[in-house]
């Protein structure tokens, strides 16, 4: 059984948002599919109390403060409890290390936060195995970190592969996997919660830039909001011929649109189905052609795609020129 844990607001402690957001937030975050989210206490103390139904995990530094702050699924320390309902967090900076889990047999969970470096042994999958035998009577939940781009990459094939627990992220903000990305990885390749609401992943990124005023990538994967322009000809035309051609999921599962641009990569054929996306009449393939040569030589220039704007401003200046009938 794969159990997902996100611990994005564990992150918030110097500029907390309003309670409603926070609690908005959770709740967008369950609708995903997270199983369990983690909280700070200044965080937690922020929100007021833990809507019922839902699994709350609370991040503590010390032992009295979970006497203090009773009514958790669970609690992740640096300090170790083999009680019940305790998560013990190691550090591992690299895979040398997992002989430790032979030292905490008593826990009943240990988190490992780390294993930067495990991606580069050929024999990961081996040290996936051992970790696990070394924890006979408890469970793992696996926290990779980012340092190699491949976090995202090691929580998912521990996830599906061995059943494991993982910590991760919204948009990788604690250099952890992404939650969106192993989200809908487990989705694609082995049908995990399948049923769960992305399209409310636009929600997510607003009141996560809010939160932290740092803009999300137009192009990071699932969630930038550039992902689903489609600008190359050849691109194009699959896409509207078959979208599994090159779409791994409908860009509406994640409450996005696919949209032509027009820019120096684009063909006749983009060019045609912007027209017509447009509502502009289709001028002949001499009048496409001279379109084409203004588009990539003010692309190429200026370094970006078109406005639609400009694209109108581009047409009618063609078509004057060559006195085309279609646009007088």
């Amino acid at each position: 059984m794969i159990r997902l844990i996100d611990n994005t607001l564990t992150s918030l402690d110097h500029n907390l948002p309003d309670k409603e957001e926070l609690h908005s937030f959770c709740e967008l975050l369950f609708a995903i599919g997270v199983d369990a989210i983690e909280l700070s206490i200044p965080v937690y103390q922020q929100m007021g109390y833990l809507p019922e139904g839902q699994k709350y995990i609370l991040n503590i530094n010390f032992p009295e403060e979970k006497e203090k702050n009773p009514g958790f699924y669970r609690y992740v320390s640096r300090y170790e409890d083999s009680s019940d309902k305790f998560i013990y967090e190691i550090q591992m900076n690299d895979t040398r290390e997992i002989v430790r889990l032979r030292t905490h047999q008593n826990c009943k969970e240990i988190r490992i936060v780390g294993l930067d470096d495990l991606i580069c042994y050929d024999s990961y999958e081996r040290i996936l195995r051992e970790m696990i035998h070394a924890m006979p009577n408890g469970s793992i939940i696996l926290c990779p970190e980012n340092t190699y781009y491949c976090a995202s990459a090691l929580a998912i094939q521990w996830a599906s592969d061995f059943g494991g627990d993982i910590t991760t992220s919204f948009a990788a903000c604690k250099n952890n996997a992404a939650t969106e990305e192993v989200i809908m990885a487990l989705r694609l390749a082995i049908r995990h919660k399948p049923n769960r609401n992305l399209a409310v992943l636009p929600q997510l990124v607003r009141l996560y830039e809010k939160f932290t005023n740092k803009p999300i990538g137009n192009k990071k994967p699932i969630v930038g909001k550039h992902i689903f322009k489609v600008e190359a000809g050849i691109h194009v035309d699959g896409i509207k011929k078959n979208p599994a051609t090159y779409e791994a999921y409908a860009p509406s599962i994640v409450g996005g649109t696919m949209e032509v641009v027009i820019g120096k990569h684009s063909g006749s054929k983009a060019v045609k189905l912007k027209l017509e996306e447009l509502g502009y009449p289709i001028p002949s393939d001499q009048i496409i052609d001279k379109i084409l040569k203004k588009v990539k030589s003010f692309c190429t220039e200026h370094g970006r795609s078109l406005y639609v704007q400009e694209l109108a401003v581009m047409i009618k200046e063609v078509a004057d020129y060559e006195a085309d009938e279609v646009y007088r």
